[in-house]
Protein backbone atom coordinates (compact mmCIF):
# COMPACT_ATOMS: atom_id res chain seq x y z
CA UNK A 1 0.00 0.00 0.00
CA UNK A 2 1.47 3.31 -0.92
CA UNK A 3 1.51 6.08 1.33
CA UNK A 4 -0.41 9.64 0.78
CA UNK A 5 3.56 11.06 1.00
CA UNK A 6 4.81 8.53 -1.66
CA UNK A 7 1.35 9.57 -3.70
CA UNK A 8 2.02 13.06 -3.61
CA UNK A 9 5.80 12.38 -4.85
CA UNK A 10 4.65 10.20 -7.83
CA UNK A 11 1.96 12.56 -8.98
CA UNK A 12 4.23 15.63 -9.21
CA UNK A 13 6.88 13.73 -11.06
CA UNK A 14 4.46 12.43 -13.45
CA UNK A 15 3.18 16.12 -14.02
CA UNK A 16 6.48 17.45 -14.67
CA UNK A 17 6.87 14.56 -17.14
CA UNK A 18 3.75 16.04 -18.45
CA UNK A 19 4.57 19.57 -18.83
CA UNK A 20 8.25 18.94 -20.56
CA UNK A 21 6.40 16.31 -23.45
CA UNK A 22 3.68 19.03 -23.84
CA UNK A 23 6.53 21.74 -24.26
CA UNK A 24 8.57 19.71 -26.24
CA UNK A 25 5.73 18.78 -28.79
CA UNK A 26 5.02 22.59 -28.78
CA UNK A 27 8.62 23.13 -29.72
CA UNK A 28 8.63 20.07 -32.74
CA UNK A 29 4.96 21.64 -34.04
CA UNK A 30 6.86 25.04 -34.43
CA UNK A 31 9.93 23.22 -36.08
CA UNK A 32 7.50 21.14 -38.57
CA UNK A 33 5.65 24.62 -39.36
CA UNK A 34 8.60 26.29 -40.16
CA UNK A 35 9.75 22.72 -42.42
CA UNK A 36 6.54 22.82 -43.96
CA UNK A 37 6.73 26.88 -45.46
CA UNK A 38 10.61 26.46 -45.74
CA UNK A 39 10.30 23.49 -48.16
CA UNK A 40 6.54 23.14 -49.15
CA UNK A 41 4.95 19.97 -49.12
CA UNK A 42 6.90 16.81 -47.38
CA UNK A 43 7.91 13.58 -48.88
CA UNK A 44 6.99 10.43 -47.54
CA UNK A 45 10.41 10.53 -45.47
CA UNK A 46 9.66 13.87 -44.49
CA UNK A 47 5.97 13.36 -42.45
CA UNK A 48 7.56 10.72 -40.61
CA UNK A 49 9.77 13.36 -39.24
CA UNK A 50 6.83 15.86 -38.97
CA UNK A 51 5.09 13.00 -36.81
CA UNK A 52 7.97 12.32 -34.81
CA UNK A 53 8.02 15.47 -33.67
CA UNK A 54 4.51 15.51 -32.45
CA UNK A 55 5.52 12.16 -30.74
CA UNK A 56 5.80 14.42 -27.17
CA UNK A 57 2.77 15.40 -27.55
CA UNK A 58 1.12 11.52 -27.40
CA UNK A 59 3.38 10.82 -24.52
CA UNK A 60 1.70 13.88 -22.19
CA UNK A 61 -1.95 12.31 -22.79
CA UNK A 62 -0.46 8.85 -21.86
CA UNK A 63 1.10 10.71 -18.58
CA UNK A 64 -3.03 10.60 -17.75
CA UNK A 65 -2.85 7.11 -17.74
CA UNK A 66 -2.03 4.56 -15.48
CA UNK A 67 0.83 3.74 -17.33
CA UNK A 68 4.34 3.38 -15.22
CA UNK A 69 6.21 6.77 -15.08
CA UNK A 70 9.34 5.18 -15.32
CA UNK A 71 8.37 3.16 -18.60
CA UNK A 72 6.73 6.40 -19.91
CA UNK A 73 10.22 8.33 -19.20
CA UNK A 74 12.04 5.90 -21.31
CA UNK A 75 9.90 5.71 -24.51
CA UNK A 76 10.32 9.50 -23.97
CA UNK A 77 14.40 9.18 -23.96
CA UNK A 78 14.57 5.98 -26.80
CA UNK A 79 12.23 8.04 -29.30
CA UNK A 80 13.96 11.55 -28.89
CA UNK A 81 17.46 10.03 -29.79
CA UNK A 82 15.84 8.34 -32.30
CA UNK A 83 13.83 11.40 -34.01
CA UNK A 84 17.20 13.79 -33.28
CA UNK A 85 18.76 10.83 -35.65
CA UNK A 86 15.93 10.88 -38.12
CA UNK A 87 15.94 14.51 -38.34
CA UNK A 88 19.80 14.85 -38.20
CA UNK A 89 19.88 12.27 -41.31
CA UNK A 90 17.38 14.35 -43.57
CA UNK A 91 18.49 18.20 -42.78
CA UNK A 92 22.05 17.28 -43.86
CA UNK A 93 24.04 14.51 -41.61
CA UNK A 94 27.15 15.71 -39.81
CA UNK A 95 25.91 19.29 -40.91
CA UNK A 96 22.53 19.55 -39.78
CA UNK A 97 22.12 22.29 -37.57
CA UNK A 98 19.70 19.73 -35.32
CA UNK A 99 23.10 17.86 -34.59
CA UNK A 100 23.40 20.06 -31.47
CA UNK A 101 20.26 18.41 -30.08
CA UNK A 102 22.10 15.41 -29.65
CA UNK A 103 23.49 17.20 -26.28
CA UNK A 104 19.73 16.93 -24.90
CA UNK A 105 19.38 13.21 -24.66
CA UNK A 106 21.70 12.79 -21.34
CA UNK A 107 20.47 15.76 -20.37
CA UNK A 108 17.12 14.62 -20.26
CA UNK A 109 18.33 11.30 -18.94
CA UNK A 110 19.31 13.00 -15.38
CA UNK A 111 15.48 13.70 -14.91
CA UNK A 112 14.23 9.95 -15.53
CA UNK A 113 17.00 8.36 -13.62
CA UNK A 114 20.33 8.24 -12.00
CA UNK A 115 23.70 8.25 -13.26
CA UNK A 116 23.57 5.15 -14.97
CA UNK A 117 20.67 6.34 -17.09
CA UNK A 118 22.56 9.32 -18.00
CA UNK A 119 25.67 7.04 -19.10
CA UNK A 120 23.39 4.69 -21.36
CA UNK A 121 21.80 7.82 -22.72
CA UNK A 122 25.33 9.87 -23.90
CA UNK A 123 26.62 6.63 -24.86
CA UNK A 124 23.49 6.05 -26.84
CA UNK A 125 23.66 9.49 -28.81
CA UNK A 126 27.45 8.91 -29.49
CA UNK A 127 26.54 5.88 -31.54
CA UNK A 128 23.87 8.15 -33.30
CA UNK A 129 26.60 9.94 -34.12
CA UNK A 130 28.89 7.56 -35.04
CA UNK A 131 26.19 6.00 -37.52
CA UNK A 132 25.44 9.67 -39.29
CA UNK A 133 29.16 9.80 -39.65
CA UNK A 134 29.34 6.23 -41.42
CA UNK A 135 26.06 7.14 -43.90
CA UNK A 136 27.65 10.11 -44.87
CA UNK A 137 30.79 8.40 -45.34
CA UNK A 138 28.63 6.18 -47.93
CA UNK A 139 26.78 8.70 -49.35
CA UNK A 140 23.95 6.84 -48.10
CA UNK A 141 21.55 10.39 -46.92
CA UNK A 142 18.95 12.25 -48.88
CA UNK A 143 19.87 15.44 -50.05
CA UNK A 144 18.93 18.14 -47.71
CA UNK A 145 15.82 20.17 -49.37
CA UNK A 146 16.03 23.12 -46.40
CA UNK A 147 16.39 26.27 -48.88
CA UNK A 148 16.99 28.80 -46.22
CA UNK A 149 20.05 30.56 -45.27
CA UNK A 150 22.31 28.60 -43.27
CA UNK A 151 22.96 30.66 -40.28
CA UNK A 152 18.95 30.97 -39.80
CA UNK A 153 18.80 27.17 -39.67
CA UNK A 154 21.04 27.19 -37.35
CA UNK A 155 19.37 30.55 -35.05
CA UNK A 156 16.13 28.39 -35.30
CA UNK A 157 18.18 24.98 -33.64
CA UNK A 158 19.58 26.85 -31.54
CA UNK A 159 16.61 28.50 -30.31
CA UNK A 160 14.77 25.62 -29.98
CA UNK A 161 17.62 23.89 -28.17
CA UNK A 162 17.98 26.29 -25.57
CA UNK A 163 14.26 26.04 -25.26
CA UNK A 164 14.08 22.93 -24.73
CA UNK A 165 17.21 22.93 -21.91
CA UNK A 166 15.34 25.09 -20.02
CA UNK A 167 12.30 23.27 -19.91
CA UNK A 168 15.11 20.35 -18.85
CA UNK A 169 17.14 22.88 -15.82
CA UNK A 170 13.29 23.85 -14.77
CA UNK A 171 12.43 20.40 -14.65
CA UNK A 172 16.10 18.91 -12.45
CA UNK A 173 15.63 22.40 -10.43
CA UNK A 174 12.07 21.26 -9.04
CA UNK A 175 13.10 17.76 -8.73
CA UNK A 176 16.11 18.69 -6.75
CA UNK A 177 14.37 20.93 -4.80
CA UNK A 178 12.04 17.78 -3.95
CA UNK A 179 14.64 15.66 -2.76
CA UNK A 180 16.48 18.39 -0.90
CA UNK A 181 12.64 19.24 0.79
CA UNK A 182 12.18 15.35 1.35
CA UNK A 183 15.56 15.00 3.08
CA UNK A 184 15.31 18.06 5.10
CA UNK A 185 12.25 16.61 6.35
CA UNK A 186 13.53 12.99 7.14
CA UNK A 187 16.17 14.71 9.02
CA UNK A 188 14.20 16.47 11.02
CA UNK A 189 11.61 13.50 11.74
CA UNK A 190 14.60 11.65 12.65
CA UNK A 191 16.68 13.98 14.49
CA UNK A 192 12.67 14.21 16.46
CA UNK A 193 12.70 10.55 16.71
CA UNK A 194 15.96 10.51 18.60
CA UNK A 195 15.31 13.86 20.41
CA UNK A 196 12.04 12.18 21.99
CA UNK A 197 13.44 8.41 22.16
CA UNK A 198 13.43 7.09 25.97
CA UNK A 199 16.32 4.49 24.48
CA UNK A 200 19.91 6.50 24.27
CA UNK A 201 20.66 6.13 20.63
CA UNK A 202 24.57 6.54 19.30
CA UNK A 203 26.61 6.71 16.10
CA UNK A 204 30.14 5.02 16.75
CA UNK A 205 33.16 4.19 14.39
CA UNK A 206 34.51 1.45 13.85
CA UNK A 207 37.01 1.84 16.72
CA UNK A 208 33.67 2.38 18.85
CA UNK A 209 34.36 5.49 19.62
CA UNK A 210 30.90 7.96 20.35
CA UNK A 211 30.01 10.25 17.23
CA UNK A 212 26.59 11.42 17.79
CA UNK A 213 24.38 11.15 20.60
CA UNK A 214 20.95 11.55 21.60
CA UNK A 215 19.50 13.87 24.38
CA UNK A 216 18.77 10.34 26.12
CA UNK A 217 21.86 10.57 27.73
CA UNK A 218 21.12 13.03 30.49
CA UNK A 219 18.73 11.13 31.91
CA UNK A 220 20.41 7.59 31.51
CA UNK A 221 24.12 8.32 32.16
CA UNK A 222 23.43 12.05 33.71
CA UNK A 223 25.93 13.38 30.87
CA UNK A 224 25.20 15.98 27.80
CA UNK A 225 25.00 14.92 24.09
CA UNK A 226 28.02 16.73 23.70
CA UNK A 227 30.70 15.02 26.53
CA UNK A 228 29.87 12.10 24.98
CA UNK A 229 31.36 13.04 22.03
CA UNK A 230 35.04 10.99 21.14
CA UNK A 231 34.60 9.09 23.91
CA UNK A 232 35.56 5.14 23.76
CA UNK A 233 34.08 1.96 25.18
CA UNK A 234 36.82 1.87 27.70
CA UNK A 235 35.79 5.60 29.31
CA UNK A 236 32.04 4.37 29.62
CA UNK A 237 32.40 0.71 29.93
CA UNK A 238 32.67 -1.46 33.33
CA UNK A 239 36.06 -3.38 32.87
CA UNK A 240 34.05 -6.82 33.21
CA UNK A 241 31.66 -6.07 30.34
CA UNK A 242 34.48 -4.16 27.80
CA UNK A 243 35.09 -7.39 26.04
CA UNK A 244 31.20 -8.03 25.77
CA UNK A 245 30.45 -4.76 24.22
CA UNK A 246 33.58 -4.83 22.17
CA UNK A 247 32.58 -8.20 20.74
CA UNK A 248 29.34 -7.01 19.93
CA UNK A 249 30.64 -3.48 17.93
CA UNK A 250 32.80 -6.29 15.95
CA UNK A 251 30.27 -7.90 14.97
CA UNK A 252 28.49 -5.25 13.55
CA UNK A 253 30.69 -3.49 12.22
CA UNK A 254 33.54 -6.32 10.80
CA UNK A 255 30.80 -8.49 10.13
CA UNK A 256 27.62 -6.79 9.18
CA UNK A 257 25.53 -8.33 11.35
CA UNK A 258 23.43 -7.11 14.38
CA UNK A 259 24.40 -8.17 17.70
CA UNK A 260 23.35 -7.32 21.39
CA UNK A 261 25.51 -6.57 24.92
CA UNK A 262 24.41 -6.22 28.61
CA UNK A 263 26.77 -3.97 30.30
CA UNK A 264 26.85 -1.46 32.66
CA UNK A 265 27.59 1.94 31.38
CA UNK A 266 29.48 4.80 34.10
CA UNK A 267 27.52 7.52 35.10
CA UNK A 268 28.82 11.18 35.97
CA UNK A 269 28.66 10.55 39.33
CA UNK A 270 31.23 7.56 39.34
CA UNK A 271 27.76 4.88 39.79
CA UNK A 272 27.26 2.34 37.04
CA UNK A 273 23.62 1.27 35.48
CA UNK A 274 23.02 -1.87 33.96
CA UNK A 275 22.26 -1.25 29.94
CA UNK A 276 21.34 -3.36 26.71
CA UNK A 277 22.66 -1.83 24.24
CA UNK A 278 21.84 -3.01 20.60
CA UNK A 279 23.73 -2.56 17.62
CA UNK A 280 24.10 -2.85 14.19
CA UNK A 281 26.01 -1.90 11.35
CA UNK A 282 25.13 1.72 9.29
CA UNK A 283 25.78 1.38 5.76
CA UNK A 284 30.12 0.63 4.96
CA UNK A 285 32.00 3.76 2.85
CA UNK A 286 34.32 2.45 0.04
CA UNK A 287 34.60 -0.75 1.49
CA UNK A 288 35.79 0.31 4.68
CA UNK A 289 34.33 -0.95 8.51
CA UNK A 290 30.84 0.25 8.97
CA UNK A 291 29.54 3.03 11.47
CA UNK A 292 27.57 1.74 14.31
CA UNK A 293 24.18 2.22 15.27
CA UNK A 294 23.58 1.78 18.90
CA UNK A 295 20.53 1.96 21.13
CA UNK A 296 20.66 1.29 24.52
CA UNK A 297 18.24 0.74 27.43
CA UNK A 298 17.96 0.94 31.06
CA UNK A 299 17.22 -2.44 32.48
CA UNK A 300 18.63 -2.07 35.79
CA UNK A 301 14.76 -2.57 37.54
CA UNK A 302 14.93 -6.13 35.17
CA UNK A 303 18.03 -6.71 36.74
CA UNK A 304 17.21 -6.36 39.87
CA UNK A 305 14.09 -8.47 39.81
CA UNK A 306 16.56 -11.41 38.28
CA UNK A 307 18.87 -10.58 41.20
CA UNK A 308 16.06 -11.28 43.65
CA UNK A 309 15.14 -14.59 41.75
CA UNK A 310 18.46 -15.76 42.40
CA UNK A 311 18.42 -14.81 46.02
CA UNK A 312 15.24 -16.82 46.29
CA UNK A 313 16.05 -20.02 44.93
CA UNK A 314 19.44 -19.66 46.72
CA UNK A 315 18.03 -19.10 49.78
CA UNK A 316 15.34 -21.38 48.85
CA UNK A 317 18.30 -24.41 47.89
CA UNK A 318 19.30 -23.54 51.28
CA UNK A 319 16.25 -23.81 53.02
CA UNK A 320 15.58 -27.49 51.25
CA UNK A 321 19.28 -28.84 52.36
CA UNK A 322 18.63 -27.36 55.75
CA UNK A 323 15.09 -29.67 55.82
CA UNK A 324 17.02 -32.75 54.20
CA UNK A 325 19.91 -32.37 57.09
CA UNK A 326 17.09 -31.98 59.65
CA UNK A 327 15.04 -34.54 58.93
CA UNK A 328 18.23 -37.06 58.60
CA UNK A 329 19.45 -35.74 62.39
CA UNK A 330 15.85 -36.51 63.07
CA UNK A 331 15.89 -40.28 61.50
CA UNK A 332 18.88 -40.88 63.42
CA UNK A 333 17.43 -39.41 67.00
CA UNK A 334 13.74 -41.46 66.31
CA UNK A 335 15.43 -44.82 65.17
CA UNK A 336 17.54 -45.44 68.66
CA UNK A 337 14.17 -45.43 71.08
CA UNK A 338 12.21 -47.09 68.10
CA UNK A 339 14.98 -50.10 68.17
CA UNK A 340 14.35 -50.58 71.82
CA UNK A 341 10.55 -50.11 71.47
CA UNK A 342 10.71 -52.79 68.33
CA UNK A 343 13.07 -54.48 70.41
CA UNK A 344 11.31 -54.84 73.92
CA UNK A 345 7.61 -55.40 72.65
CA UNK A 346 9.13 -58.69 70.43
CA UNK A 347 10.93 -59.67 73.53
CA UNK A 348 6.64 -59.53 75.48
CA UNK A 349 5.28 -60.84 72.26
CA UNK A 350 7.10 -64.03 72.26
CA UNK A 351 7.20 -63.97 76.42
CA UNK A 352 10.74 -64.89 76.56
CA UNK A 353 11.21 -64.70 80.29
CA UNK A 354 7.91 -66.12 80.82
CA UNK A 355 3.88 -65.36 80.91
CA UNK A 356 2.56 -61.52 80.39
CA UNK A 357 -0.49 -62.62 82.11
CA UNK A 358 -3.50 -60.98 80.77
CA UNK A 359 -3.93 -62.43 77.35
CA UNK A 360 -4.67 -58.38 76.38
CA UNK A 361 -0.91 -57.02 77.22
CA UNK A 362 0.00 -59.81 74.76
CA UNK A 363 -1.96 -58.16 72.22
CA UNK A 364 -1.07 -54.96 72.91
CA UNK A 365 2.56 -56.27 72.94
CA UNK A 366 1.86 -56.94 69.37
CA UNK A 367 0.25 -53.55 68.27
CA UNK A 368 3.24 -52.16 69.76
CA UNK A 369 5.82 -54.02 68.04
CA UNK A 370 3.76 -53.77 65.01
CA UNK A 371 3.26 -50.05 64.91
CA UNK A 372 7.09 -49.75 65.82
CA UNK A 373 8.02 -51.54 63.05
CA UNK A 374 5.72 -49.57 60.34
CA UNK A 375 6.63 -46.56 62.30
CA UNK A 376 10.65 -47.27 61.30
CA UNK A 377 9.66 -47.79 57.85
CA UNK A 378 8.72 -44.67 57.79
CA UNK A 379 11.99 -43.42 58.89
CA UNK A 380 14.19 -45.27 57.41
CA UNK A 381 12.73 -43.96 53.99
CA UNK A 382 12.83 -40.73 55.20
CA UNK A 383 16.71 -40.41 56.10
CA UNK A 384 17.44 -42.74 52.42
CA UNK A 385 15.40 -39.94 50.56
CA UNK A 386 17.29 -37.29 53.12
CA UNK A 387 20.87 -38.48 51.62
CA UNK A 388 19.47 -39.07 48.28
CA UNK A 389 19.09 -35.26 48.29
CA UNK A 390 21.76 -34.26 50.04
CA UNK A 391 23.96 -36.21 47.53
CA UNK A 392 25.10 -38.65 50.50
CA UNK A 393 23.75 -41.57 49.19
CA UNK A 394 26.45 -43.71 48.00
CA UNK A 395 25.74 -47.23 45.60
CA UNK A 396 27.59 -50.29 47.53
CA UNK A 397 27.54 -52.06 43.88
CA UNK A 398 27.98 -55.93 43.52
CA UNK A 399 27.32 -58.72 41.27
CA UNK A 400 24.36 -60.57 42.95
CA UNK A 401 21.89 -63.49 42.21
CA UNK A 402 18.30 -61.14 40.65
CA UNK A 403 16.11 -63.81 41.66
CA UNK A 404 17.20 -64.06 45.44
CA UNK A 405 16.26 -60.36 46.00
CA UNK A 406 13.38 -61.21 44.40
CA UNK A 407 12.17 -63.88 46.23
CA UNK A 408 13.77 -61.74 49.26
CA UNK A 409 11.14 -58.83 48.18
CA UNK A 410 8.06 -60.79 48.14
CA UNK A 411 8.70 -62.91 51.41
CA UNK A 412 8.85 -59.23 52.91
CA UNK A 413 5.40 -58.65 51.80
CA UNK A 414 3.69 -61.74 52.05
CA UNK A 415 1.71 -62.05 55.09
CA UNK A 416 0.60 -58.12 53.70
CA UNK A 417 -0.71 -59.58 50.63
CA UNK A 418 -2.19 -62.94 52.09
CA UNK A 419 -4.29 -60.68 54.21
CA UNK A 420 -5.32 -58.50 51.69
CA UNK A 421 -5.82 -61.58 49.27
CA UNK A 422 -3.92 -59.98 46.29
CA UNK A 423 -1.31 -62.59 44.67
CA UNK A 424 2.36 -61.85 43.71
CA UNK A 425 3.84 -63.35 41.14
CA UNK A 426 7.44 -63.12 40.14
CA UNK A 427 9.88 -64.32 37.31
CA UNK A 428 13.35 -63.45 35.85
CA UNK A 429 14.70 -64.21 32.70
CA UNK A 430 17.75 -67.12 32.51
CA UNK A 431 20.00 -64.38 31.43
CA UNK A 432 18.84 -61.35 33.96
CA UNK A 433 19.53 -63.24 37.06
CA UNK A 434 22.98 -62.29 37.81
CA UNK A 435 23.49 -58.44 38.00
CA UNK A 436 25.63 -55.37 38.81
CA UNK A 437 23.80 -53.04 41.37
CA UNK A 438 23.35 -51.98 44.71
CA UNK A 439 21.46 -55.09 46.17
CA UNK A 440 19.92 -53.18 49.34
CA UNK A 441 18.72 -50.47 46.78
CA UNK A 442 17.37 -52.70 44.52
CA UNK A 443 15.65 -54.98 47.44
CA UNK A 444 13.82 -51.81 48.79
CA UNK A 445 12.73 -50.55 45.53
CA UNK A 446 11.20 -53.94 44.70
CA UNK A 447 9.38 -53.75 48.12
CA UNK A 448 8.54 -50.42 47.87
CA UNK A 449 6.57 -51.07 44.42
CA UNK A 450 5.10 -54.68 45.53
CA UNK A 451 3.88 -52.74 49.12
CA UNK A 452 2.37 -50.39 47.10
CA UNK A 453 0.77 -52.51 44.35
CA UNK A 454 -0.77 -55.16 47.09
CA UNK A 455 -2.18 -51.55 48.83
CA UNK A 456 -3.77 -50.15 45.98
CA UNK A 457 -5.07 -53.95 44.29
CA UNK A 458 -8.66 -55.10 45.74
CA UNK A 459 -8.63 -58.63 46.96
CA UNK A 460 -8.93 -61.04 44.46
CA UNK A 461 -6.04 -59.23 42.59
CA UNK A 462 -2.94 -59.82 41.24
CA UNK A 463 0.51 -57.99 41.19
CA UNK A 464 3.15 -59.29 38.96
CA UNK A 465 6.97 -58.97 38.41
CA UNK A 466 9.30 -59.92 35.60
CA UNK A 467 13.04 -58.80 35.10
CA UNK A 468 14.02 -58.95 31.30
CA UNK A 469 17.54 -58.26 29.61
CA UNK A 470 17.88 -56.64 26.45
CA UNK A 471 19.99 -54.70 24.57
CA UNK A 472 19.49 -51.50 26.35
CA UNK A 473 20.19 -53.61 29.83
CA UNK A 474 17.90 -55.03 32.60
CA UNK A 475 14.71 -53.96 32.86
CA UNK A 476 12.43 -54.55 35.83
CA UNK A 477 8.61 -54.63 35.33
CA UNK A 478 5.92 -54.67 37.88
CA UNK A 479 2.03 -54.40 37.53
CA UNK A 480 -0.98 -54.61 39.21
CA UNK A 481 -4.80 -55.03 38.57
CA UNK A 482 -5.76 -52.48 41.10
CA UNK A 483 -7.35 -48.55 41.28
CA UNK A 484 -5.21 -47.43 38.64
CA UNK A 485 -3.81 -43.68 38.49
CA UNK A 486 -5.31 -40.83 36.39
CA UNK A 487 -3.42 -38.36 34.19
CA UNK A 488 -3.33 -36.02 36.19
CA UNK A 489 -1.89 -37.48 38.91
CA UNK A 490 0.80 -39.00 36.67
CA UNK A 491 2.93 -36.04 36.60
CA UNK A 492 2.99 -35.49 40.78
CA UNK A 493 3.55 -39.58 41.65
CA UNK A 494 7.32 -39.82 41.70
CA UNK A 495 7.90 -36.65 43.51
CA UNK A 496 8.54 -36.42 47.27
CA UNK A 497 5.34 -37.20 49.81
CA UNK A 498 3.22 -36.65 46.68
CA UNK A 499 -0.20 -39.03 46.70
CA UNK A 500 -2.49 -39.56 43.94
CA UNK A 501 -6.28 -38.04 45.31
CA UNK A 502 -9.15 -39.99 45.64
CA UNK A 503 -11.11 -41.70 48.56
CA UNK A 504 -9.25 -44.81 48.50
CA UNK A 505 -6.21 -43.61 48.21
CA UNK A 506 -6.87 -41.24 51.40
CA UNK A 507 -7.31 -44.81 53.52
CA UNK A 508 -4.24 -46.05 52.83
CA UNK A 509 -1.20 -44.95 55.28
CA UNK A 510 1.73 -43.59 53.50
CA UNK A 511 3.83 -40.97 53.20
CA UNK A 512 4.04 -40.70 49.62
CA UNK A 513 7.65 -41.89 49.64
CA UNK A 514 7.63 -44.83 47.85
CA UNK A 515 7.67 -43.99 44.00
CA UNK A 516 10.06 -41.14 45.29
CA UNK A 517 12.62 -43.72 46.71
CA UNK A 518 11.79 -45.63 43.56
CA UNK A 519 12.72 -42.68 41.17
CA UNK A 520 15.74 -41.74 43.01
CA UNK A 521 17.53 -44.59 43.44
CA UNK A 522 16.68 -46.23 39.87
CA UNK A 523 18.51 -42.63 38.92
CA UNK A 524 21.76 -43.27 41.16
CA UNK A 525 21.75 -46.49 39.10
CA UNK A 526 22.23 -44.27 35.47
CA UNK A 527 18.63 -45.66 34.78
CA UNK A 528 15.20 -44.22 34.87
CA UNK A 529 11.68 -44.92 35.53
CA UNK A 530 8.49 -44.69 33.03
CA UNK A 531 4.93 -45.72 34.27
CA UNK A 532 1.65 -45.96 33.17
CA UNK A 533 -1.37 -46.50 34.30
CA UNK A 534 -5.54 -47.04 33.35
CA UNK A 535 -8.09 -46.29 36.12
CA UNK A 536 -10.01 -49.57 37.39
CA UNK A 537 -7.43 -51.63 35.44
CA UNK A 538 -3.66 -51.37 37.09
CA UNK A 539 -0.83 -49.36 37.07
CA UNK A 540 2.63 -50.47 35.39
CA UNK A 541 6.20 -49.73 36.47
CA UNK A 542 9.20 -50.33 34.12
CA UNK A 543 12.47 -49.82 35.87
CA UNK A 544 15.18 -49.64 33.24
CA UNK A 545 18.67 -49.78 34.51
CA UNK A 546 20.99 -49.47 31.55
CA UNK A 547 24.40 -50.58 33.38
CA UNK A 548 23.74 -53.58 35.27
CA UNK A 549 23.28 -56.33 32.88
CA UNK A 550 26.86 -58.59 32.45
CA UNK A 551 28.00 -61.31 30.77
CA UNK A 552 28.78 -65.33 31.26
CA UNK A 553 32.20 -64.43 33.01
CA UNK A 554 30.15 -61.94 34.98
CA UNK A 555 31.44 -58.76 33.37
CA UNK A 556 29.58 -55.91 33.25
CA UNK A 557 28.02 -55.65 29.54
CA UNK A 558 27.83 -51.97 27.92
CA UNK A 559 24.16 -50.66 26.51
CA UNK A 560 24.25 -49.84 23.34
CA UNK A 561 23.72 -45.94 23.17
CA UNK A 562 20.32 -44.92 23.03
CA UNK A 563 19.19 -42.12 25.66
CA UNK A 564 21.58 -43.76 28.62
CA UNK A 565 22.21 -41.32 31.56
CA UNK A 566 25.78 -41.78 32.80
CA UNK A 567 26.29 -41.96 36.16
CA UNK A 568 29.48 -41.64 38.83
CA UNK A 569 28.93 -45.60 39.86
CA UNK A 570 28.89 -46.48 35.59
CA UNK A 571 32.41 -46.94 34.57
CA UNK A 572 33.56 -50.55 33.23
Amino acid sequence: MVSGEQANDTGALRRRFIAVQAGKAAIGAMLAGLFVLAVGEPKPAEWVAVAGLLVPALLAALGYARIRLALLETVALATFAALIGYLAGLTGGLQSPLLIWFALVPAEAALAGGRSAVLRAAIAAALAVIALAALQFLVLLPPSRLGIPVWQIYAISAFAAVVQGALVAVAAQDRQRAADMAAAEGAAMYRFLADNAMDLITRHGADGRIRFASPAATPLLARTPESLAGMAPSELAHPSDLKALQAAFMEASYFGRAAAAEVRLKRADGEYVWTEMRCRPAAPVDGKPADIVAVTRDISERKRHEQALIEARDAAEEANIAKSRFLANMSHELRTPLNAIIGFSEVMTHQMFGPVGSPRYLEYAGLIHESGGHLLELINGILDMSKIEAGKFELSEELFDMEDAVDQAVRFVKLQSERKGVAITAQVARDARLIFADKRAIKQMLINLFTNGVKFTPRGGEVRASVLRDAQGIEIIVSDTGIGISQEDLTRIGKPFEQAEGAHVRTQEGTGLGLALVHALTGLHGGQVTMSSVLGEGTTLRLRLPFAAVNAEGERVAPEPDNVIPFKGAAA
